[in-house]
């Protein structure tokens, strides 16, 4: 899954961008930024080169994870041009120098304190307009490689591959040997994947203004998320491999569509835009969906940030990931005639934005985690909603976040970004157990180092088969030998 946010390069951004050539960047020089205190000799073990990840926070309240690219390729700072780089024995210092949307001139600065290691720099982040200091903060950056002792795999086979013809893709779901792959505003690929190892591609479609984020089949019905039109519906019974997507719903609303989940004729559509709310809709003409109500999470709040991303639903329940509001359990008793669901718990722990949801034994077992720096897998029981308890915590490497996941008996499949397809063992509710993986990240690939989020987004599990979608690699398919 890709929220679409928390992209550092986003913030830095507010003044426009653009090629600039103005020596009037003082307080962003690298003399100007005050490094008193910091341990400058350790920045001599720096290793500028490859991919790092980067966490800023400004001293605003904003943080948000980037990116710089050093090698292969042209060198970028959060998704820039990097127009200054400055490495020697002790000083780490790089800028991006753009024209704002006003004129003014903006540069962006990272200039470091102290290094842990070659591939490891703390520092200072500051962006100047004109010369003057405008934001300032600070940064950790981390280079990615491999975890440590990794090979490529572990248990887990790449079946097949395909890359998209454009586009990255924002996810993947199969149904009677078809894979349909949405790829934001490049429209929907579909892909035969009768042989898994031959995924070819059989159809395209693409329509104005509209960028697709997830999708959902039920039966013949293929629904497509978007990101400000609602849903396009899609009829696959004529021809499945070339669906006919001639409906739309929500779409005059700018509804903004994250996740979807189906239970009996009952669509659920998370919406963290423009209401910040659970849209519920009745889909027993699966073509023609009619509006039951908006819910919004009680207690959740937009200006804090506490929007819907991820949604599960099981036994009359809806299970959502709020994020800093947390993962919240709402009954759905009699929603289509009352009109009224009820929040029974909340599980206010760290920031989440994914989910999966099922069942051990007589427990309700909830996984939840975050696309932020420095996000944990979160193993919870939510058997008595009004008392969810965390049983496990598996903390992932700081660079490399959670995209989404999947749930399927006892074993839990997870999109790691630069870490790959991670596989666990839940038969036991507690600290999920590595149970194999796949490193799909490689920063030589072509069109790496671009921003945070890369790598692999999301999986579905069906059929015996894991898909996968990775912004540089396409449509993966991966098979898992416990």
């Amino acid at each position: 899954m890709n929220r679409f946010a928390l992209v550092a390069a986003t913030a830095f951004l507010a003044f426009g961008c653009g090629k600039d050539s103005s020596d009037n960047k003082a307080e962003c020089q690298v003399e100007a930024i005050d490094l008193t205190g910091c341990d400058r000799s350790t920045l001599s073990v720096v290793q500028a080169e490859g991919i790092w990840n980067t966490n800023i926070n400004f001293e605003d309240g904003y943080t948000g994870p980037s990116a710089i690219r050093f090698s292969p390729g042209d060198p970028l700072l959060i998704g820039l041009a990097m127009t200054t780089k400055q490495i020697t024995p002790d000083t780490f210092y790089l800028a991006s120098d753009v024209t704002g949307s006003d004129g003014s001139a903006v540069r962006y600065a990272f200039a470091g304190c102290k290094a842990s290691g070659p591939g490891t720099v703390l520092g200072v982040a500051r962006v100047c307009r004109n010369g003057a200091t405008v934001r300032q903060g600070t940064f950790t950056a981390t280079r990615v490689t491999r975890r440590d002792g990794e090979s490529e795999s572990d248990r887990v086979t790449l079946v097949g591959q395909t890359a998209l013809p454009r586009g990255v893709p924002s996810s993947v779901v199969t149904a009677g040997g078809y894979a349909y792959v949405t790829a934001g505003d490049q429209g929907l690929f579909v892909y035969d994947v009768k042989d898994p190892a031959h995924p070819t591609l059989v159809s395209e479609q693409k329509f104005p203004s509209e960028t697709y984020t997830t999708a959902l089949i039920s039966g013949t019905t293929l629904y497509l998320g978007t990101y400000a039109k609602g849903l396009r519906i899609c009829d696959l019974a004529a021809n499945p491999g070339v669906p006919l997507c001639d409906k739309t719903f929500l779409s005059d609303l700018e509804v903004r569509v994250d996740s979807l989940a189906k239970d009996g004729n009952l669509l659920y559509v998370a919406s963290p835009q423009p209401k910040s709310d659970i849209v519920v809709l009745d889909v027993t003409q699966p073509a023609a969906p009619t509006l039951v109500v908006r819910y919004t999470v009680e207690g959740s709040s937009t200006t804090l940030g506490e929007y819907p991303y991820a949604l599960a639903v099981q036994d009359g329940r809806l299970y959502v990931s709020n994020w800093s509001y947390g993962v919240t359990v709402t009954d759905l008793t009699n929603v289509a005639t009352t009109k009224a669901p009820k929040l029974l718990g909340r599980f206010g722990g760290p920031s989440t934005s994914a989910l999966a949801v099922g069942k051990l034994g007589d427990a309700t077992v909830v996984f939840q985690g975050s696309d932020a720096w420095g996000s944990s897998l979160l193993a919870l029981d939510a058997t008595h909603p009004e008392a969810i308890v965390q049983r496990g915590e598996l903390a992932l490497r700081p660079e490399a976040s959670l995209g989404g996941m999947a749930l399927s008996g006892t074993t839990l499949y997870v999109a790691n970004y630069q870490d790959g397809l991670r596989v666990y063992d839940v038969s036991t509710l507690g600290t999920p157990k590595a149970a194999g993986y796949f490193n799909t990240w490689n920063e030589t690939d072509a069109g790496r180092g671009l921003g945070f989020f890369e790598g692999l987004q999301g999986v579905h599990v069906a059929d015996g088969l894991v898909y996968g979608w990775d912004t540089t690699r396409g449509l993966l398919i991966f098979r898992h030998t416990p």
